[in-house]
């Protein structure tokens, strides 16, 4: 049965292609590969503990997973846009494969897309 699948597996790899390149506002690396590839970088403000009185700002990527092997809360092999990150809170990918999780930039105070 899982031969049937190939061809919308290929499908979806297309798909996942397609949306890297056109809506990403960011570039990636994983591991110090070299393979650049798209992720959509989103800086926010975090309004959970006294917004009025704090403010801090929230860093969140989304990402098709396939393009870093392994990418788990607490990794830092990942840099984006040639800054490197730690994944921060856990990688839990959707039926397509991508998934969206907060990161902090470990050097330097800004990056952006």
């Amino acid at each position: 049965m899982t031969h049937n699948l190939a061809p919308f597996a290929a499908v979806n790899a297309l798909i996942n292609q397609g949306v890297s390149q056109l809506l990403s506002n960011a570039t990636a690396t994983w591991q110090g590969t070299g393979h650049a590839f798209g992720v959509v970088f989103k800086r926010g403000q975090d309004e959970g503990y006294l917004p009025e009185a704090v403010t801090a700002v929230t860093h969140t990527v989304s990402m098709c997973v396939v393009n870093a092997p392994g990418i788990a809360e607490g990794g830092q092999g990942l840099c984006i846009n040639n800054q490197p990150c730690r994944v921060t809170g856990p990688v839990v990918p959707d039926a397509s494969g991508w998934a969206t999780f907060p990161v902090v930039l470990t050097e330097g105070a800004h990056a952006g897309p």
